[in-house]
């Protein structure tokens, strides 16, 4: 594998320093996945697709390009992703484990070394947000020192890297910048909330103006930035932080989604991103009303005059009416299923006489490893209580190959048949979880693995 790396990008190196003479160079994406999920690796830009590298024999892929332009890009493998830096001339070789996707990302060739550092940024911002929670305890100026020493430790480890790098673009800065100070902000627009509810307050804490200075300085409207996730994530916590506390200051103001949809409208320009927004954040409302299985009329009216997508409108008018289909407190209708080993079969028969939790699941939404350490968690907690798991999107191959995957009790799992009932209320094509009582009764008809209340829920068919 090295020599044939080492090949390529003689190739690409000579290929790019031959071809620059009016400004014209030709840009190359390549790399090698190991365990490959599909056969094919997707090159988007801004959440679009442009190009599907096919992968050969040996799982390797390569394309050059005559007319990318510099910027960010996203390479995605089954259900994983990640960000790819590119400028005219750069030769960019990935290697991945797909069964590891983010650890084991190795990027080689010229533009490796400013990828190389995003990834780690990436990796080191996850690791740390979740540490930072401890500190949502502290005071407004302790909670602030805390910030800054983390923001001049990521300073300084830019400037280390600036300083072998000989030329580093003006788009590229900007990129890292946000990299390095957007999840810091995004921890600022969270305290109010957090410190609120760590000290049990009735009112959200007083904040100083200076607290906020950097809202000064930046805009939510940064068109190259909108696929960027720090990014993404900061606008997201911004909008939830000045809508929470319209619930404070002005009576009329009392429901925080309406608030949310609405600031979003305001302040937000970028119609692709806009929709992105309004369909999160009533799906989001959805979801807190599940042991109700319904939207709030006026917000669910605010976001289909506001969302522009045709697509997200659909699935939020099919989510709510696939709750029509499962009711509280009424049998389960029956449906038809397959097994593993290909065998016909329907939920009554699986669950007949058992308290049960039926979930249907799609890597889709959930990683692999996190669906098998919930559901083996789950199943530990409740060992009487039978889990029966339906796949929407996976084959079995993967389930028996796959390592997370084949963690999973492989009889325990099933497919729909295409006439099967339970399609009338999957349409929306997102995961939902059924809790059954061992007299057929449904106890809860929506709800979903990673929910806050799924314990409370479960221990009530005890």
């Amino acid at each position: 594998m090295k020599y044939v790396i080492s090949v390529i990008l003689a190739i690409l190196t000579f290929s790019c320093k031959t071809a620059t003479k009016d400004n014209y160079a030709k840009s190359y994406f390549g790399g090698e996945i190991i365990n490959p999920k599909t056969n094919f690796v997707l090159f988007l830009k801004d959440h679009k697709v442009i190009d599907t590298l096919l992968l050969d024999e040996n799982n390797r892929f390569l394309k050059e390009y005559d007319t990318l332009k510099e910027g960010l890009y996203t390479f995605k493998h089954g259900t994983e992703f990640q960000y790819i830096y590119l400028e005219p001339s750069d030769s960019i070789l990935v290697r991945l484990n797909s069964w590891d996707f983010d650890e084991s990302l190795v990027y080689s060739g010229k533009g490796n070394t400013k990828n190389e550092f995003l990834i780690n940024l990436f990796l080191q911002n996850e690791k740390e947000e979740k540490s930072m929670y401890q500190y949502f305890s502290l005071n407004e100026s302790d909670f602030q020192r805390k910030i800054d020493s983390l923001s001049n430790e990521r300073e300084g480890i830019y400037n280390d890297f600036s300083a072998t790098e000989s030329e580093i673009s003006e788009g590229f800065k900007k990129l890292t910048s946000t990299a390095i100070h957007y999840p810091l902000f995004r921890l600022k627009e969270m305290y109010p909330y957090y410190y609120k509810k760590f000290h049990n307050l009735d009112k959200f804490p007083i904040i100083s103006d200076e607290f906020y200075s950097y809202r000064n300085t930046i805009s939510l409207n940064e068109e190259d930035l909108v696929s960027f996730y720090p990014y993404q994530n900061y606008v997201v916590s911004y909008l939830y932080n000045i809508s929470y506390q319209m619930t404070e200051n002005d009576s009329l103001k009392n429901n925080i989604t309406i608030n949310i949809l609405n600031s979003t409208i305001k302040h937000i320009d970028s119609e692709s991103f806009k929709n992105t927004l309004l369909k999160k954040i009533i799906v989001n409302d959805f979801l807190k009303s599940e042991s109700t299985c319904s939207i709030n009329q006026k917000a669910l009216d605010i976001f289909l005059e506001n969302c522009s997508n045709q697509l997200y409108t659909t699935q939020v008018k099919n989510l709510v009416n696939d709750t029509k289909f499962v009711i509280n407190n009424e049998p389960l209708h029956n449906f038809e299923i397959v097994s593993y080993n290909n065998a016909n079969t329907t939920i009554n028969d699986i669950i007949k006489g058992q308290n049960s939790v039926i979930y249907f699941w799609s890597t889709e939404f959930m990683s692999s490893d996190y669906l098998v350490s919930r559901i083996k968690h789950l199943e530990n907690i409740y060992p009487k209580i039978l889990f029966v798991g339906i796949n929407m999107d996976t084959s079995f191959d993967d389930i028996t190959t796959e390592p997370n995957l084949k963690l999973l009790n492989i009889t325990k799992q099933f497919k729909l048949t295409k006439e099967s009932f339970a399609n009338n209320y999957l349409t929306s094509k997102y995961p939902r979880t059924i809790i059954v009582n061992q007299n057929g009764i449904v106890q809860n008809g929506f709800t979903y693995l990673d929910s806050k209340r799924l314990n409370t829920e479960i221990n009530k068919l005890k």
